[in-house]
């Protein structure tokens, strides 16, 4: 049984934020997914205020070499978007996964992230694409954070009591080849059990960028940053590719420990880096 509460359907980026400001016990819902399952779990708020009808934190556009994605987006326009699928290929194909196509079409990128699930699609692609979250909160007060900074442990983040994340900015990346996986109990309303996202530029053969993200196996999503730079200079051979992945392999021990889920796990995250790192189509 959900407790009582008090319901605001905002209509603009100002009254969201004025409302935050002068309404104790406050919660921002989008799509409610989220919000919702936690509620009936009995997490209690005192007044909701719904942004899905709010424009300003809800458009998509690519400028400058960077992508901005209101926090507002629904996992299904995300998906759909021409300049998504262009510059930000890992992320169209993890939106197009997240849970059932109801799901899709409620959830909001934005409230992928508040949420913090350690399961959550839109992460890894996220910080492939070197994510940061715009927090704004009441007075014109306005902070920029990296989704790293952003996400500290499964479930919590550094957002404070009055701040809306109104969008994402991420690397619009051109020339990359890019994808997503993951592996799930069921095809749909499944939570991701792992998921890795990846995004290689080559030149002449050889790896000028190689960027990383693993999903659902550590504490937080993040970046094996030493596996990145180990791949650049070097060609794809399967030599180079299976030492990468056991340094990525190395770094999930390290941060989480060698738990019973690793059993599968760790061999499924290595197939899957092998054959991504590797050049095979798995996208």
């Amino acid at each position: 049984m959900l407790h009582l509460f008090s319901y605001v359907s905002a209509r603009s980026k100002e009254e969201v934020l004025s409302l935050l400001a002068s309404l104790p016990e406050a919660a921002l819902i989008a799509g409610g997914t989220d919000m919702v399952v936690r509620m009936r779990r009995g997490e209690t708020h005192s007044h909701l205020i719904d942004v899905a009808g709010v424009p300003e934190i809800a458009g998509i556009e690519a400028q400058d070499g960077r992508l901005r994605i209101g926090a507002g987006a629904t996992h299904a326009r995300i998906a759909a978007d021409a300049a998504v699928r262009k510059v930000c290929v890992a992320l169209a194909i993890a939106c197009s996964q997240v849970g059932s196509p109801q799901i899709r079409h409620m959830g909001t990128l934005g409230g992928n992230l508040a949420n913090a699930s350690p399961a959550a699609d839109s992460l890894a692609p996220l910080l492939v694409h070197n994510a940061e979250a715009t927090l704004e909160s009441a007075g014109a007060v306005r902070r920029e954070t990296t989704i790293e900074a952003l996400i500290t442990a499964p479930y919590k983040t550094t957002l404070g009591e009055n701040e809306l994340i109104s969008s994402i900015s991420m690397d619009a990346l051109e020339g990359y080849e890019e994808g997503y996986r993951r592996v799930a109990k069921r095809a749909a309303w499944a939570i991701s059990r792992l998921s890795c996202a990846w995004a290689i530029r080559e030149e002449d053969g050889v790896i000028a960028d190689a960027r990383i993200a693993v999903g659902s196996c550590t504490p937080v999503p993040f970046r094996p940053h030493q596996a990145e730079d180990f791949l650049k200079g070097r060609r794809r051979e399967a030599s180079v590719v299976a030492q990468a992945v056991g340094i990525v392999l190395d770094e999930i021990r390290r941060l989480a420990g060698m738990r019973p889920s690793f059993v599968y796990k760790l061999p499924t995250v290595r197939d899957l880096l092998t054959s991504a790192l590797g050049g095979l189509s798995c996208s």
